[in-house]
């Protein structure tokens, strides 16, 4: 490697360069959040005299995983010990060095030109707000940048207690801008970007945002952010959605959260001192004594100023957003993140199959119904598992894809694009599980070898070229037709064109059509991501 330096508002910062790339990582875009910045939106960094190092990642946010995966019989059980093999490389959630002071952002660009104008990808990493960081392999821009000719970007921001605990109910003056700081910071990200990507190489006029599970809900918030207006022009939601509650959901979670920490109005001052491994040890010990849906996460929160609008709701929300290009992208099989929170899932039989539809709300009938139209759309063989995994998937994604669409018709805005990635890992099980479609839009596919065998090694490579051409041509046009693909036509209610990343990558019109159907006409009570609607005792 060789170093090269390069220019920001800020001051000059050295990164490397090689085989065609110029990388900078852990750049600040913020002050570091401690002491009277905790709880705080972000501080614009200090002009600096010298010359700033920017070789290596920031550490990430201080964070937990998800509760859930530490009970023990999900923690120890084959199916999460065969995810975390499929998934190495993504997210490292709630492991390696911690700090509060990640307010950082990596750069990887194929030419520091200024003027080059080359289109801008920012990345939002996953981890649903409470763990994740951009330091993971998987999310390695060297690919995109060196293949595409892009200039892509990932950060690191503010996480759960963090990035989300609102204060604000106390009616205390410095507190009173203390909702959704995490979602401040990506704006931040977003200034920066603006105001410094020419440099790079980059157009501030062509940035593309995109995020996978938490990483799409955020893309789907930004949406919905007057903060972030005009900062972005185009965006890709992959296997997530817009998720902010109401105040009250937080607010509930911030006095229990207080409470176990013995603070009070009278010492809040307190919180701005307290050790952060500290904060995050009273985060775990409340959480051990709640229950699945139930959990402590300092939910994002439409709090009606840093988000004011729910971008798909067919009404103001989605005239704020409708000239925003569009893509929902999800995996194949990607609840089956959710059957590994429920490991019974996987583990049901033709007897116990019907007993679990019916558990969920459905009439014996519709039970029926659902096991005899899953077992003639899916591939064969058909698993009872399988038909539950892709009900749940048809629930939460095909039904949101389908939602979101029906907000933007007859609204005359920009495009909107879907497609499922279906290149399914070699676990017999969990297939195309969420997460796996990350390595591929990044190309980098070589990456993460527990993803494909020898016997299929190059059509995952091919898949993965595809995969960040797509991306790469949407980011830099607002169509995403890459290479070795088909046409990709955009998604409406007449048409349904859905794209099917695979081997052999093709456009269909309704996917899942009977499944679609199904989830349109019945509901049922199926595992999912929100609370429970029973008051927390």
């Amino acid at each position: 490697m060789t170093d090269v330096i390069a220019y920001t508002k800020y001051g000059k910062i050295r990164g490397d360069y090689f085989d065609g790339v110029y990388r900078f990582l852990g750049v600040k875009y913020a002050k570091a959040p401690v002491g009277e910045l905790r709880f705080q939106p972000p501080v614009e960094p200090d002009v600096n005299p010298l010359l700033v190092d920017a070789k290596q990642y920031a550490y990430k946010c201080y964070q937990t995983d998800t509760p859930r995966i530490e009970v023990p019989e999900v923690a120890n059980s084959p199916y999460n010990m065969a995810n975390q093999l499929i998934v190495t490389g993504n997210m490292e959630m709630g492991k390696g060095p911690q700090t509060e002071d990640c307010l950082a952002l990596n750069i990887w660009t194929p030419d520091l030109t200024q003027g080059t104008n080359l289109p801008v990808m920012v990345w939002c990493h996953g981890g649903g707000n409470v763990a994740g960081t951009a330091e993971c392999p998987h999310q390695d821009g060297f690919n995109m940048a060196k293949k595409n000719g892009v200039v892509m970007v990932t950060f690191s921001h503010r996480l759960n207690l963090f990035g989300y605990m609102d204060l604000k109910y106390l009616g205390i003056e410095k507190y009173k801008n203390s909702v959704n700081v995490g979602n401040l910071d990506m704006v931040a990200v977003l200034k920066w970007v603006r105001d410094n990507i020419q440099w790079f190489g980059g157009d501030p006029n062509n940035v593309t945002i995109f995020g996978e599970s938490g990483g799409g809900g955020k893309v789907c918030q930004l949406l919905g952010m007057p903060a972030a207006k005009g900062l972005f022009h185009k965006a890709i939601v992959q296997s997530g959605g817009f998720q902010a509650t109401t105040p009250d959901a937080n607010i509930d979670d911030t006095k229990a959260f207080l409470e176990e920490l013995k603070i009070t109005e009278d010492n809040i001052d307190e919180l701005e001192t307290i050790p952060p491994e500290d904060l995050i040890k009273a985060m775990r010990a409340v959480n051990a004594r709640r229950e699945n849906g139930n959990y402590l996460n300092f939910p994002v929160v439409m709090d009606g100023e840093v988000i004011k609008y729910d971008p798909f709701d067919g009404a103001e929300g989605s005239e704020f957003c409708k000239d925003i290009p569009l893509i929902i992208c999800y995996t194949k099989q990607d609840m089956a993140l959710l059957a590994l929170f429920n490991p019974e899932i996987f583990e049901l039989d033709e007897k116990t199959l019907p007993e679990k539809l019916m558990a969920s709300g459905y009439s014996a009938e519709q039970a029926d119904t659902i096991i005899k139209t899953y077992t003639d759309m899916l591939d064969k063989p058909v698993e009872p598992r399988d038909i539950f995994i892709a009900l749940m998937n048809d629930q939460h994604q095909l039904k949101f894809v389908d939602d979101v669409s029906k907000t933007k018709d007859g609204k005359g805005g920009a495009n909107f694009y879907n497609c499922v990635f279906a290149f399914e890992s070699p676990d017999p099980i969990q297939k195309a599980v969420h997460g796996t479609d990350v390595p591929f839009f990044f190309d980098n596919a070589y990456l993460a070898p527990c993803l494909y065998t020898a016997a299929n090694k190059a059509a995952a490579f091919s898949v993965s070229d595809t995969c960040g051409s797509s991306w790469a041509a949407f980011a830099r046009t607002g169509n995403p037709t890459g290479r070795s693909m088909p046409e990709w036509k955009p998604y409406d209610q007449t048409t349904r064109y859905t794209m099917v990343f695979k081997a052999e990558s093709e456009l269909v019109s309704d996917y899942h059509k009977a499944g679609r159907e199904i989830v349109s006409n019945m509901v049922g009570n199926l595992p999912g991501f929100g609370r429970n609607k029973k008051e927390e005792e």
